[in-house]
């Protein structure tokens, strides 16, 4: 499919998807002091909805609600290994049956201060990172609509670099795991933890949302190829402390 036949603009010059961009960050911001706030609160109900709708206008010419009728944008805060996706389902004769755009709130909610690299952009906020993921899955979207199926192409690429500027596919926002990392905890590290009046030490295997320590107990479930057993706590990360730390302290 050559430009002349793309249903909307594209490619569109570098300083119009710029200035549409912002002019989207604008309208959800002054509408939604849940999202401008830093880090971001909770966002409106309908915010995911207006944002699809902007970006059907302002970039897609409508396209995307004349493809699909209904496109679903839900926010997750349990989406942490990736900042969005795009699910979509076909019915027994290959029409698209339902399609969805989930979004990880777990970076916006987390994070006040940028640059952040997203798709080959800069930018300055975790707001205006939400939108350049947003816009990655748009073109998920639009690729599946046109074409029946989507992926990491030089299709892919033309199209989200020729409507939104992107240059690459990967971001560099910071991880759960990264911000561990700076306090000195990572997967394999000895920690501490208090529970009940105690403090209790054991093995960090996760780091997510909470973190995963395996604590030695000989009546744990959970057995190594050693044959030592261990219990499974579940650990909010501020309550964690590097266990080599606490020696040296000590």
């Amino acid at each position: 499919m050559s430009a002349a036949e793309w249903p909307f603009a594209c490619p569109l010059p570098p300083e119009d998807a710029r200035k549409r961009r912002a002019m989207i960050l604008t309208a959800l911001c002054t509408r939604d002091g849940g999202f401008a706030s830093l880090p971001a609160g909770r966002l409106l109900e309908d915010t995911p909805a207006r944002m699809l709708r902007l970006y059907d206008e302002l970039f897609f010419r409508g396209f995307l609600s004349r493809a699909y009728g209904t496109l679903r944008v839900t926010l997750s805060s349990r989406l942490t290994s990736s900042a969005g996706k795009f699910i979509y389902a076909r019915s027994a004769r290959e029409r698209l049956r339902s399609a969805e755009i989930r979004m990880s709130t777990d970076f916006l909610y987390r994070l006040d201060q940028g640059p952040f690299l997203l798709n080959g952009l800069s930018v300055a906020t975790p707001q205006e990172a939400f939108l350049v993921v947003f816009e990655h899955e748009l073109c998920h979207a639009a690729e599946t609509a046109l074409f029946g199926s989507t992926g990491h192409s030089a299709r892919f690429l033309s199209l989200a670099r020729g409507l939104f500027g992107h240059t690459g596919t990967r971001h560099s926002l910071p991880t759960r795991r990264d911000a561990a990392a700076q306090n000195g905890l990572s997967v394999g590290s000895a920690v501490l933890f208090e529970m009940e009046g105690k403090t209790v030490r054991g093995l960090l295997t996760y780091v997510g949302k909470t973190a995963t320590v395996m604590v030695p107990d000989s009546r744990g479930a959970f057995r190594d190829k050693a044959g030592r057993r261990y219990a499974k706590y579940r650990v909010s990360l501020p309550l964690l402390r590097c266990a080599a730390d606490a020696r040296e302290s000590g």
